[in-house]
């Protein structure tokens, strides 16, 4: 903010009006020098205030939550500015907290009928202080008694149903409406799921037969489109009758498989396993540039294997 300050004293930065809160409009009058920053000074934006504190409390009933959440109403400004020409934008979240940016998204995506989807990522953190006393009661990390206190477990995921549903998880739908006057008992017409991320035994990937657990990662890069299907991968291919994505198994099918694809004109990725990228690369030409067509080693551990060195240069 002192930047600002100095660069409208220099007279770098001009005043061009003000908006319906009263707040400065600034424009740079000399380009590279000084950059305006935005500044909301709104107790509906402010961390912990009514933008969060009171929705969270609404959606989850009273109980320990976080001590310094965003609001939710800052998030989807912020999103909305980022967002506002690309309202079928892919939003990444790698430390959700208490799950803020669905639930801006999903205000946003009402707002303007836009179509954002989001991806949440966090992990199942347990306060210092509670963990010592789930070990002292031989509750340790992993058993479910530990794990449904974690920040995941207990906020974000039934802070996210609740938001979609207008439920509570523990039963009453939701009393109360965001600021826009949006009832939070209406909910929102999102699609929502949920996915725990683990570890895979080697062997079971090396034999082939872990298909099944990174089935939800294809369905997610294909556009998360449709019912999610599950399959073992026991077949010579995969196709789900609802979701635009196909997977070659076997690819010694590929001619039967080809025609097959052709046959559904909803069908936009498909993914090949095989370890050979020459066969990849015959197989991707002769599908032509209808599809995405992504390679898919028959270990499939390898294709989102991290840190390794190739990832890392």
């Amino acid at each position: 903010m002192s930047g600002s300050v100095a660069g409208v004293k220099a007279g770098a930065i001009k005043i061009v009006g003000r908006g319906k809160y009263g707040e400065a409009k600034l424009e740079a009058t000399e380009k590279g020098k000084f950059i305006p920053k935005t500044m909301w000074r709104r107790g509906s934006h402010t961390a912990g205030g009514i933008g969060e504190s009171q929705a969270l409390t609404a959606l989850l009933g009273e109980r320990d939550l976080f001590s310094f959440p965003k609001s939710v109403y800052s998030v989807r400004d912020c999103l909305a500015i980022a967002s506002s020409d690309r309202r079928n934008a892919l939003i990444l979240d790698y430390f959700a907290g208490s799950g803020t940016t669905f639930h801006a998204t999903a205000l946003l995506n009402a707002a303007d009928q836009g179509t954002r989807r989001s991806i949440l990522v966090t992990n199942n953190e347990v306060k210092e202080e509670v963990a010592k006393l789930l070990q002292k009661s031989d509750s340790f990390p992993g058993d479910e008694e530990f794990e449904r206190t974690g920040v995941c477990e207990s906020v974000t995921w039934p802070r996210c149903k609740a938001v979609v549903t207008g439920v509570r998880i523990d039963g009453p739908p939701v009393s109360g409406a965001h600021l826009d006057g949006r009832e939070y008992a209406e909910g929102f017409e999102e699609n929502l799921e949920y996915f725990r991320l683990d570890f895979l035994d080697p062997a079971q990937v090396a034999r082939g037969d872990a298909f099944q657990a990174i089935q939800p990662i294809l369905w997610m890069m294909s556009g998360c489109s449709g019912e999610r299907e599950d399959s073992k991968g026991s077949q010579s291919w995969f196709i789900p009758k609802h979701s635009p994505f196909a997977v070659l198994i076997k690819e010694k099918e590929f001619r039967t498989f080809r025609k097959t694809c052709e046959e559904r004109k909803d069908i936009e990725w498909v993914f090949l396993v095989t370890d050979s990228e020459e066969n990849f690369a015959t197989m991707r030409r002769t599908l032509g540039r209808k599809y995405e067509c992504i390679h898919l080693y028959k270990s499939y551990l390898e294709n989102f294997r991290l840190n390794t060195q190739e990832a890392l240069t």
